[in-house]
């Protein structure tokens, strides 16, 4: 059917019906990716795993869809199920993350307060600077202080002190004596994050300075341990008191402090090193500045697996089938055509995303505690509603292939093609670091209101991706395939480096503006590039695999590894060495294309179907004889038809395409 056909007017406007399922599909399933799926780990916080909990999950499940994405895509290609098996997978994905409400959690409260900790090769304190009088949540050291002593019915002195010549009256608390027993101990659990730009090691030992570690020695980026009696364990240095107006100063020695199931009399750096910590304090001496923490059991915590595991088993091959879908509907003929039909998937993921947000906030009963069952309802009518796109489409019956394995075999030993796929990976792992690590890093280690972030990092995001996935098609057509990738390669380069040296939450902001380029072109060339060179019939089949290679494979190397040189490099060494990884890959896949690889992957991918049916020997039984003989016809046809002339990969020629009656997609 020509475009003219499918035309249809609608008042001012036109609308290809042909391609509106397509459209309908890629908005209304974005959009309840975008309502439900960023929120995900705020909901498994909240309903109470741990960091090591949700470390295991999301390190599996990117595994599970690289395993699931390309067996779903060949049971479909082989069966010619397309349109029943992407409408299922759609269904049983609402099924089982609505599932994932039913999960109970216990509940436990903890005083939060936030402060600084210095440490050098022979002392470490606490230095814990509040303006007077400020009860402001989260605590600080002294406020927390303050407020044991009352309950503990400790004296609260008021001195005068002379900074700079002027006399100030400050109250400070005087530490019951070692001797006085009868308090009762607050246990608080200490969390700290390095600001210093080169940290020192950690030792925690019994010595009275570092000359060498005879204890235990840590590495400062992700630093852990207990204090078990607060007010015993530290004391006010006088002597370092500094009040500057109503900005108040004190510093506390600190000593027996646990790591693991081992007391420790000092903790030392190396050299002089700062951090700021996260201090989670027992109740039962104080109601202020109480967060609420939900913890799941361990029988809980399998249940939530398993239920996510078949909600991430569903939906894995999801999109990947859907752009396999659109690409055939599409054709060769309008394959350029598929960015424009993408990017409705962005516009719903963008205004649900935000949309959501702002409709958790407002049902919650209060801003500690936010209701996700609003986003789970709305994912499940947005599913239903992709459903019925899908069963609006209109799919040929040449997306299916009865050589799966060897035609896929075909594909991969071709070195160039196997060398792209490798690409994929390493750009899945970039995505993977960025989705599970960037809020908790900008939350963690930068200054500024922080709740208003993610909300405008995603309208960014999607804006830019909305706008280049747009233009895709025209922007691959004019600088060809490879030159996208390269530019990929060094728009990854720039937002890593970047991210390393943010001090404000808001100058990610325009950061952001790149993931239009790490994204919609890189998911637009590599769709467009796999369709290319996908061998006859199975182009669902390599779809799946790319998308298991970069959302699975990629992704889950990506959250391991992430997760691994946060603990040991610090977060902002790890955007470094992502960043000047790509460089190195960058200039690595342009050499290796230019001295290595003389001809295109499409070039040797075409040159091997016209040998294919040059040779194809097509036979049918002779009348009265058990014997075959060869249809020539087919050859010659074959060979006779004027190729199509397409734009390919190297952006400086164009490489003449012979049209395959069998391939569609």
């Amino acid at each position: 059917m020509s475009d003219q056909e499918d035309m249809v007017a609608l008042g001012r406007w036109t609308i290809n019906r042909r391609l509106l399922p397509i459209k309908l599909f890629y908005f209304f399933m974005m959009a309840a990716v975008g309502d439900l799926l960023p929120f995900i780990p705020l909901y498994m916080k909240q309903i109470g795993l741990s960091s090591t909990q949700t470390g295991i999950i999301y390190g599996i499940m990117p595994f599970v869809g690289f395993l699931v994405r390309p067996i779903i895509g060949a049971l479909l290609d082989k069966f010619q199920k397309h349109k029943l098996g992407l409408i299922l997978c759609i269904l049983f994905s609402g099924v089982f993350y609505m599932l994932m409400l039913v999960i109970p959690s216990d509940t436990t409260s903890y005083m939060s307060v936030e402060t600084k900790i210095s440490c050098n090769e022979y002392d470490s304190y606490i230095h814990d600077c509040f303006q007077n009088q400020s009860n402001e949540c989260p605590l600080g050291f002294e406020s927390l202080r303050l407020s044991l002593n009352k309950t503990h019915h400790s004296t609260i002195s008021n001195l005068s002190l002379s900074i700079h010549g002027e006399n100030s009256s400050a109250p400070y608390s005087v530490i019951p004596s070692e001797t006085i027993d009868s308090y009762p101990k607050t246990s608080c659990s200490v969390i700290c994050k390095p600001i210093t730009q080169f940290p020192g090691e950690v030792c925690f030992t019994d010595q009275p300075e570092l000359k060498q570690c005879l204890g235990e020695q840590t590495s400062p980026a992700n630093l852990e341990f207990m204090i078990y009696d607060i007010l015993g364990s530290t004391k006010e240095v006088i002597a370092d008191r500094q009040v500057v107006g109503n900005l108040e100063c004190l510093d506390f020695s600190m000593h027996n402090v646990t790591v693991g199931q081992r007391k420790y009399w000092n903790m030392f750096c190396d050299h002089e090193t700062e951090f700021n910590c996260h201090l989670k304090c027992d109740l039962g001496v104080s109601e202020q500045c109480v967060t609420k923490y939900a913890h799941v059991i361990r029988d809980k915590f399998i249940l939530f697996l398993v239920i996510y595991l078949f909600a991430n088993i569903a939906f894995a091959p999801v999109l990947s089938m859907g752009d396999a879908m659109a690409y055939d509907i599409l054709g060769d003929s309008q394959r350029g055509k598929w960015g424009k039909q993408r990017l409705f998937g962005t516009v719903g993921f963008m205004l649900f995303a935000l949309s959501s947000t702002f409709i958790m906030y407002e049902i919650s009963s209060s801003n500690k505690e936010i209701d996700f069952s609003v986003s789970f309802y709305i994912f499940g009518v947005l599913c239903a509603i992709a459903m019925i796109s899908v069963w609006m489409m209109s799919v040929s019956g040449n997306i299916s292939s009865k050589n799966i394995m060897v035609h896929i075999w075909s594909v991969m030993k071709h070195p160039q093609i196997v060398m792209f796929l490798c690409v994929i990976f390493f750009f899945g792992i970039y995505t993977g670091a960025i989705e599970t690590f960037l809020f908790w890093y900008l939350e963690e280690e930068t200054v500024g209101y922080f709740q208003v972030i993610p909300g405008l990092c995603l309208a960014i995001a999607c804006s830019t991706e909305t706008i280049l996935l747009f233009v895709s098609g025209t922007i691959i057509k004019r600088v060809g395939h490879l030159s996208c990738i390269y530019i990929v390669f060094l728009a990854y380069a720039i937002r890593m480096i970047s991210y390393s040296f943010l001090d404000s939450v808001f100058g990610v902001l325009p950061i952001e503006v790149l993931h239009g380029i790490t994204f919609g072109i890189m998911w637009a060339t590599s769709t467009s590039y796999a369709s290319i060179i996908s061998p006859p019939g199975i182009s669902g089949t390599v779809q799946g695999l790319l998308g298991g290679i970069h959302f699975g494979f990629g992704k889950g190397v990506g959250s391991l590894l992430t997760g691994w040189l946060y603990k040991e490099t610090g977060m902002r060494w790890a955007w470094r060495i992502y960043g000047i990884s790509s460089l190195v890959l960058l200039i690595v896949y342009f050499i290796v294309n230019k001295t290595v690889f003389k001809k295109s992957a499409t070039e040797m991918v075409e040159n091997q179907r016209e040998l294919d049916v040059a040779t194809h020997v097509h036979t049918e039984p002779s009348r009265g004889k058990g014997k075959y003989k060869k249809d020539k016809s087919v050859t010659t046809n074959h060979l006779n038809e004027q190729p199509e002339i397409e734009p390919l990969v190297n952006g400086t020629e164009e490489v003449p395409m012979a049209t395959d009656s069998r391939n569609k997609v």
